[in-house]
C-alpha cells in the first residue's frame, strides 16, 4: 500500500517470528492476592464478612430481571476513565475484574485483576468441545483506548486452563478474541508505524495507528495467520479527524471486533472508518464494506451507523451490531440488527433497539442476541446494561454507579463448580443469637445453607437450614454457639461443599 515504508510483513522478515501463549495451569475460585496486589487498597462496591478480598461493583436493578431468561450476566466492570479519559471518575474506587451476577445483579463469581489492569469482554465459549469463561486482562493506553494483554481461559471450575497471547511480539488488545470451531484464537492488536498521510493533510512523516489481526493455535501458540489492516483499507476511509499534534500517532481505524463468517471469512467492526467488512481470513483481503465512506452496499432507511462496536453474522445470515450514533447524527444509542444481500447489494434495517433512557454511549458497547429473541445489551461508556424480548420490551435493566462501566455485557447459562470449599462467618448477635454467614464464589448450584454449630470444631450438629440469598447469606440462629460451619445444598438437598469450622467472633 503506498506510503507505507515498512509494513507489518517486511518488519517481521527482519525480526523473526516469536511463539504466542501456551497451556498454563492455576485456579481463580480461591482468588490469592498476587504479591503485586500485597499492599491493601480501599474500594467501594460490595462488601463480605466471609470474602473481605472481594468488592465486586454493585447493580441496581431498574427493571428487575423477573422476564429475562434464565442463566447468568457476564460484565467486566472498570472505571469508566479506563477506556475515556474525559469520563468522571467513580466516587470510590473500583475492583476490576470478571463479573458474573444473577438476574437480580446480585454476584455469583468475581476475581479482582491485578493492580494496575482491567479485564474485558467475559463470555462464554467452546474450547475442545467443553465450556470455558474467556476474558481479556491487561493495561490500557487512553487515549486512543486500545489493550495490551492476553486472554484467560478458565474451566467451569474456574481453573485456568489456558492464556492466550499473541506472537511476533506483539500484545493482545482488550476489544475481542474468538475461539473457532478448530480451537484456534482470532486476535487483534494495535502497532503504531510511521506512514505518509499526506493523503489526508498529514505530514508525510506522520504516525499510523496499524491494526493486526492474528489467528493463533491456543494450545501451542503457533501463528496461523497474520495481516494488516492498514495494508488493506485506505486511511482516507477515515473519519477521525487527525491530532492536532503532528507527532502523535493517528488511530484511523480502531478495530473492535473480529468474527468468522463463513469459510474463510471473517467480518471486522472498524470504529473509526464507520464501517465493517467482510476480509479474508488468512490474508485480510477485503471482500466487501458495509456503511462507511466506501460502501458496496445501499444503506436503506434506518440502516447507517457510526463509531459501532460488535459486529457479527447470526444464524439467520442477518448481522448485529452495535451502534454508538452520537456524532453521527443520532442521538441515542442503538442495538441494531440489518438484512445483508451481498448479491443486489443492500441493507435493510430488521430491528433497532434503544434503551429506556435513550442512553447516548461514547464508546464501547456490544448487541448480544440470544436464540429466543432476546437481546442482552451493554450500553458501554455509561453504566448500565439490559435485556429485551423478542418484542423489545425491557425485561431487565441493572446499573452501575456514576464512573463504572462494563466493556459488553453477555447473557449465557454457566455450571460454575469451585474446587475450594465454601466459607462461612460467625459473629455473636443481641439477645443469644449467632449470625452467621455463607458464600461460596462460582458456585451455580447453591440453593440452600445448612448452618452447622457445636461447642468446638470438632462436635458440630446441624441447627438451621436457609435459603441462599445472593452472594453472602445471612443467617441468625438461636443461642450463642462457640464454632459454627455451613454446607451447601443442591436442589436436591445434596450436599456440594462444607465449610472449615470457624471460630464465632
Amino acid at each position: 500500500m503506498p506510503g507505507m515504508r515498512m509494513n507489518r510483513r517486511g518488519f517481521l522478515a527482519v525480526t523473526g517470528a516469536a511463539a504466542a501463549g501456551t497451556l498454563v495451569p492455576g485456579a481463580l475460585s480461591g482468588l490469592p492476592v498476587p504479591a503485586a496486589q500485597a499492599a491493601p487498597r480501599a474500594f467501594g462496591g460490595h462488601s463480605f464478612v466471609t470474602r473481605p478480598d472481594l468488592h465486586p461493583a454493585m447493580v441496581e436493578m431498574l427493571v428487575p430481571g423477573d422476564g429475562a431468561l434464565p442463566g447468568h450476566v457476564f460484565l467486566t466492570p472498570m472505571p469508566t476513565a479506563s477506556m475515556n479519559a474525559k469520563a468522571p471518575a467513580p466516587r470510590e474506587p473500583v475492583e476490576a475484574g470478571p463479573l458474573i451476577v444473577d438476574n437480580n445483579g446480585a454476584p455469583v463469581w468475581f476475581a479482582p485483576t491485578p493492580q494496575g489492569q482491567v479485564a474485558t469482554t467475559l463470555q462464554v465459549q467452546r474450547y475442545r468441545g467443553e465450556p470455558v469463561l474467556t476474558w481479556w486482562q491487561g493495561a490500557v493506553t487512553v487515549p486512543p483506548g486500545y489493550g495490551n494483554g492476553e486472554f484467560v481461559l478458565a474451566n467451569t471450575s474456574y481453573e485456568t486452563i489456558a492464556t492466550v497471547r499473541m506472537g511476533n511480539d506483539l500484545q493482545a488488545d482488550l476489544h475481542d478474541m474468538i475461539i473457532t470451531a478448530g480451537d484456534t484464537a482470532l486476535l487483534m492488536a494495535y502497532v503504531t508505524i510511521d506512514y505518509d498521510l499526506t493523503p489526508v493533510g498529514g505530514p508525510a512523516d506522520g504516525k499510523l495507528i496499524d491494526c493486526v489481526v492474528q489467528e493463533v493455535d491456543i494450545a501451542t501458540g503457533e501463528v496461523l495467520a497474520e495481516w494488516s489492516c492498514a495494508e488493506h483499507v485506505d486511511i482516507t476511509e477515515s473519519f477521525l479527524p487527525l491530532p492536532e499534534d503532528p507527532a502523535a500517532p493517528w488511530d484511523y481505524f480502531h478495530i473492535n471486533s473480529v468474527h468468522p463468517d463463513g469459510a474463510g471469512a471473517v467480518l471486522v467492526s472498524a470504529r473509526n472508518t464507520h464501517a465493517i467488512y467482510r476480509m479474508d481470513r488468512g490474508t485480510g483481503e477485503v471482500y466487501w464494506r458495509l456503511n462507511g465512506s466506501s460502501s458496496d452496499f445501499g444503506m436503506g432507511a434506518g440502516t447507517p451507523f457510526v463509531w459501532q462496536h460488535d459486529a457479527r453474522r447470526l444464524p439467520d445470515g442477518t448481522i448485529s451490531l452495535y451502534d454508538n450514533a452520537g456524532a453521527g447524527g443520532g442521538d441515542r444509542s442503538r442495538g441494531v440488527i440489518l438484512a445483508v444481500d451481498e448479491d443486489a447489494l443492500t441493507a435493510e434495517l430488521v430491528r433497532e433497539t434503544f434503551s429506556p433512557e435513550g442512553l447516548l454511549a461514547p464508546n464501547m458497547g456490544n448487541n448480544h442476541v440470544l436464540p429466543e429473541g432476546h437481546c442482552v445489551i451493554g450500553w458501554g461508556g455509561v453504566p448500565f446494561y439490559s435485556e429485551f424480548d423478542a418484542e423489545d420490551r425491557c425485561v431487565m435493566h441493572g446499573r452501575f454507579d456514576d464512573g463504572v462501566a462494563s466493556y459488553r455485557a453477555f447473557r449465557f447459562a454457566w455450571d460454575g463448580a469451585p474446587p475450594d470449599t465454601p466459607a462461612a462467618a460467625g459473629r455473636v448477635a443481641p439477645e443469644e443469637v449467632t449470625t452467621v454467614f455463607a458464600s461460596w464464589n462460582g458456585a451455580t448450584r447453591v440453593v440452600t445453607w445448612r448452618v452447622l454449630a457445636g461447642p468446638n470444631e470438632d462436635e458440630l450438629a446441624p441447627v438451621q437450614d436457609a435459603a441462599r440469598n445472593g452472594f453472602e447469606t445471612r443467617v441468625d440462629v438461636q443461642g450463642v454457639h462457640r464454632f459454627v460451619a455451613v454446607e451447601a445444598l443442591d436442589a436436591d438437598s445434596a450436599v456440594l461443599g462444607v465449610s472449615p469450622a470457624v471460630a464465632v467472633e
